[in-house]
């Protein structure tokens, strides 16, 4: 979305998006899409397992998703007629491009690394044209993989417009925190707004995403019994308001989610991770200042307390430390460097 943003304003670009597992048949599509959700929200190392299977499991994956996109996949090729592909999920990259050597298809593919650090083996397939990474530790991290430095290009993480630059505040009585955890609604969410409803005097939005379970038994939990001091949110549509007006997010170490609010400059406490892609997100980000990690949840009431009461000096330097690490606009100049890339001649 961030980068289809920016792709508007070239009159000599067409730009079709299209998500990956609508090539399946509804069947494969169903399978796939309801399954990242269910094993993220449950407890334990359900998600580290599932994401270690996969990796070690790489190729016949890849084999399995080139089968069951092929038949669409080639429609939309011979229909759209496109110079090159951009791709911002691993699944697709190695199963796009056997999909592509298999019909005599030469039709380049860029992959746009979408993690920070813990970047998949699925993301350095050597067909790949070009790699964009994210970050610095993702750039690193790809070159490590034996990637060529040619190949690879540092660019920012992109965000959608609408979270460039700082939030312009509402003035509020009292502190506003506000909890999340991706749009699948994962991770501690329950034992997170309980902690905070006993140990501080805060307003709490919770946003719980497309997790309709979770924001049910919150409103049944919190909301009568903290009444006023809890907001229980599903999928937000214009969320970059709820998150603008906290004093706080608290969240897990979504790359997305975190990135929007280090752009709008919203101080963040991180609570935890999910294995494998987000593995070392937190220590990361809390090494370049962005954002303060605290993986012990009974200690995230004094993390949080330490943030918000020293005369506003942490929050200050959190904002300025983030005004740093995501200067300017990405995605526009990521849309920038891939129209200049299409129109460059290649030898």
């Amino acid at each position: 979305d961030a980068l289809c943003e920016r792709f508007e304003q070239y009159d000599d670009l067409e730009v079709r998006a299209i998500d990956g597992f609508a090539l399946m048949n509804k069947v494969e599509q169903y399978m796939a899409e309801n399954t990242y959700g269910p094993i993220t929200r449950i407890p334990g190392k359900a998600w580290e397992w599932n994401y270690e299977a996969g990796q070690k499991l790489r190729k016949p994956v890849t084999k399995m998703v080139a089968s069951m996109i092929k038949v669409k996949l080639l429609a939309l090729l011979e229909d759209f007629k496109p110079d090159v592909i951009l791709s911002l999920h691993p699944m697709f990259i190695g199963a796009v491009l056997n999909v592509l050597e298999e019909a005599g298809l030469s039709i380049p593919l860029i992959a746009h690394e979408v993690d920070l650090v813990d970047i998949a083996d699925y993301w350095f397939d050597p067909r790949v044209s070009l790699v964009l990474a994210p970050s610095w530790e993702s750039y690193e991290c790809t070159i490590a993989h034996g990637v060529p430095a040619e190949k690879v290009v540092q660019v920012g993480f992109p965000v959608r417009r609408r979270f460039v630059g700082e939030y312009p505040r509402a003035e509020h009585d009292g502190r506003v925190i506000t909890v999340m955890s991706g749009a699948e609604g994962s991770g501690m969410i329950h034992t997170v707004v309980r902690t905070l409803l006993r140990q501080t005097d805060a307003t709490i939005n919770v946003i719980c995403g497309r997790n309709r379970k979770l924001a049910a038994q919150l409103r049944k939990d919190f909301v009568k019994k903290h009444r006023g001091r809890v907001r229980v949110y599903g999928f937000v549509a214009e969320i970059q308001e709820v998150m603008g007006n906290s004093d706080l997010l608290v969240m897990r170490a979504s790359p997305n989610s975190v990135m929007e609010a280090v752009s709008m400059r919203v101080p963040v406490v991180l609570f935890g991770q999910l294995a494998g892609q987000e593995l070392h997100n937190p220590e990361v980000l809390e090494a370049h200042g962005v954002a303060k990690y605290c993986p012990e949840l009974s200690e995230l009431p004094r993390c949080i307390e330490q943030m918000l009461d020293d005369s506003g000096i942490s929050v200050l330097a959190m904002r300025e430390a983030q005004r740093k690490y995501a200067p300017g606009d990405a995605a526009a100049n990521t849309a920038a460097l891939l129209r200049d890339w299409v129109y460059t001649p290649k030898i």
